[in-house]
C-alpha cells in the first residue's frame, strides 16, 4: 500500500511538472510589479500609464482629427486600438474590457516586459541574485534592449498615428513616456 501511494505521488508530480512546463506565463498587472517603487512612480506619471484614457471621446481631439479619427467616438472597445492600449489583449489572461480587467488597461509593465508570473517568481525568490538570461528564459523582455518591443505598437500597421521614423533610442531618452532607466542591481 505504501509503495502504491509513493508511486501515485511521484506520478502526480511528474504529470504536474510536465503540465507546468507547457504553461504560458500569466499577466499579473501593474500591481504585481509594485516592489519596483521608483519605476512605478515614474510610470504612473507617464503617457503610457494614461494610454487607455486616450481612447475616450474628447481626448487628443486635434491629433485624432489629423489621423482621420472621430474625436467624439469612444475607441475603448476597438480591437485595433486595444492591442496597443491594453496589456495582453486577446491573449489568455489578458485585457478583456475595462469593467472586468481594469488593472490591465493602459501600457503597463508587461507591455514592455512580457507576462510577469514566471519571471516575477524568480525576482521574489532571488531578489537581485539572478541573471538576465534566467528571467529572459522565464519570459521577461527588455524594451530598452529590444527595439521590436516598442516598434510593435509605434510602427504597427493599424496605428493611425504610425511614425515610420520612430526611433526607439531617441524615445528611450524621454523618461516622461514610461519610466527612467534605472541601473540594474546584482548580476543581471
Amino acid at each position: 500500500m505504501r509503495f502504491t501511494r509513493l508511486f501515485i505521488s511521484a506520478a502526480f508530480l511528474v504529470t504536474a511538472s510536465a503540465w507546468n512546463a507547457d504553461a504560458k506565463p500569466k499577466y499579473v498587472g501593474v500591481d504585481g510589479c509594485k516592489c519596483h517603487k521608483s519605476e512605478i512612480a515614474d510610470w504612473e506619471r507617464s503617457a503610457h500609464a494614461k494610454a487607455f484614457d486616450l481612447l475616450s471621446p474628447g481626448k487628443k481631439e486635434t491629433k485624432k482629427k489629423k489621423a482621420n479619427l472621430d474625436p467624439d467616438k469612444d475607441y475603448s472597445s476597438d480591437s485595433k486600438c486595444l492591442q496597443c492600449h491594453s496589456i495582453g489583449y486577446k491573449e489568455d489572461g489578458g485585457f478583456t474590457d475595462i469593467s472586468s480587467t481594469p488593472k490591465l488597461s493602459g501600457v503597463g509593465c508587461e507591455m514592455c516586459h512580457g507576462p510577469g508570473s514566471e519571471y516575477r517568481q524568480i525576482h521574489k525568490e532571488k531578489t537581485t541574485r539572478f541573471t538576465r538570461a534566467e528571467v529572459k528564459a522565464a519570459g521577461q523582455k527588455f524594451g530598452s534592449v529590444d527595439p521590436e518591443v516598442c516598434n510593435s505598437c509605434h510602427k504597427h500597421k493599424d496605428n493611425p498615428f504610425r511614425n515610420d521614423n520612430f526611433d526607439v533610442k531617441e524615445a528611450l531618452k524621454d523618461s516622461r513616456a514610461f519610466h527612467k532607466l534605472y541601473p540594474l542591481e546584482g548580476n543581471h
